[in-house]
């Protein structure tokens, strides 16, 4: 299948020490095009993996819109080769490069699946791999629920009758990584949530027209995700950890998360340009949001970091949350928690010890509850943790009816003083 992905020739430098920046047309393995941009930039401010320029580039909103424009277009000629058997050479792309016209396609020749591919494409460098990897999750279930659906699994059949199969075959039939199988409510909800979006992107481009996907509702519930109080994490802190290595370095970054907030594709990423010493501060774009965010380094993390010069080890996320849970066994977490969470009609049910629910979220949840409970505004506390809207903070807040009534019985003592 034909494909497109920006390209620089990295051994191609000109005196200023920029190098050109193209889009490189593949038809065949034989047969491809460099397709000129107008931009050219320095090697170090390119991601090879990413296939994209980086932000530390001085240009790089200007250089980001460029290739995304020029990108999309390409996307528009191939998906409109699709739908009208045009073989996609290299000469027929170029000519409609030139052309630079409108394409008016109908939903019932747009392959939904080619233009999954061409989507997640798109998407390659522009999102964190982890989205990559969701998106690449709903072509996996879309695929397999072909084998289940009554109808043909297309755009023309997006209603409410493809939605109820749909959530049926998530619920009841979709195979998880583990070999288990039916989706969790959230999970489901998930996947929903990423096939309107995907939808929604196609007709904005004018690839397929207007759909109404207002009965496509994305289920969720309230989820039993822990956080450990700051008695926990000091005793996790205060472990004698010193016969190994690996598990001091996973307790470091870990206490660092929970006093920080910081998700953990940026605690893995930190290093010493993130650090501001004069004023104490942690000063980085969060890469999930690419949302600026200013953070006091308190408690345990000015020490920490000092003791690694400001660069935390680099530890694989599985790797990460493999060992986590050796911590919480070590400092004894074993309070018994019950979770029950929905799939589809059933109600599931299952009881663990609280260090078998450790993972890397916990950081994330365990610094916004602490910082709320010990009273910090959660307004001023947003901008820390970088959180969009109330809602959303809020689903990170772990308190439960008691806390929340002695919150109540403080602040009222406090007022009456």
């Amino acid at each position: 299948m034909a494909n497109y992905s920006p390209y620089v020739l990295q051994k191609r430098v000109s005196k200023d020490g920029t190098t050109p920046l193209y889009i490189c047309y593949n038809y065949s393995r034989s047969r491809r095009t460099l397709i000129a941009t107008g931009y050219s930039i320095k090697p170090i401010h390119w991601d090879d993996k990413k296939k994209w320029v980086k932000r530390a580039c001085s240009e790089y909103d200007e250089i980001d819109s460029a290739l995304t424009k020029i990108t999309s277009k390409l996307g528009e000629i191939l998906t409109y080769a699709k739908d009208n058997s045009i073989d996609p050479t290299v000469d027929f792309v170029l000519l409609e490069l030139e052309k630079n016209r409108e394409y008016e396609q109908r939903s019932n020749r747009v392959n939904m699946f080619d233009t999954l591919d061409l989507y997640i494409e798109e998407k390659q460098g522009k999102v964190s791999a982890d989205q990559i990897k969701d998106y690449k999750s709903l072509k996996k279930h879309l695929t397999n629920f072909k084998e289940h659906s009554t109808q043909p699994v297309t755009f023309r059949n997006l209603n409410l009758k493809f939605y109820n199969e749909l959530m049926d075959y998530l619920y009841y039939k979709a195979e998880k990584p583990d070999g288990t199988i039916g989706l969790l409510t959230n999970s489901v909800g998930k996947i929903i949530r990423l096939l309107k979006g995907f939808v929604n992107y196609q007709v904005a481009k004018k690839v397929i027209p207007a759909i109404d996907l207002t009965h496509f509702k994305v289920v969720e519930e309230e989820t039993d995700a822990i956080y450990l109080n700051e008695i926990e994490l000091a005793a996790i802190y205060n472990l004698n950890l010193t016969d190994d290595k690996e598990l001091e370095e996973i307790r470091d970054v870990f206490i660092v998360g929970c006093y920080t907030g910081l998700r953990y594709s940026d605690l893995s990423t930190l290093s010493p340009e993130h650090i501001d010493t004069i004023n104490g501060n942690i000063n980085l774009k969060q890469r999930k949001v690419h949302k600026a965010v200013v953070i006091p380094m308190i408690d345990y993390v000015p020490e920490i970091l000092k003791k690694y010069n400001y660069d935390l080890p680099k530890i694989p996320s599985y790797r990460f949350n493999e060992r986590l849970k050796e911590l919480g066994k070590k400092a004894k977490l074993k309070q018994k928690i019950e979770i029950v969470r929905k799939k589809g009609k059933l109600r599931v049910k299952d009881v663990h010890e609280k260090w078998e629910m450790m993972s890397s979220h916990t950081c994330r949840r365990s610094f916004c509850t602490n910082m709320y409970l010990s009273g910090f505004p959660a307004e001023e506390l947003m901008r820390i943790s970088g959180h969009k809207s109330p809602a959303a903070f809020m689903r990170y807040i772990k308190v439960d009816n008691m806390q929340a009534a002695n919150r109540l019985k403080a602040l009222r003592n406090s007022l009456q003083k």
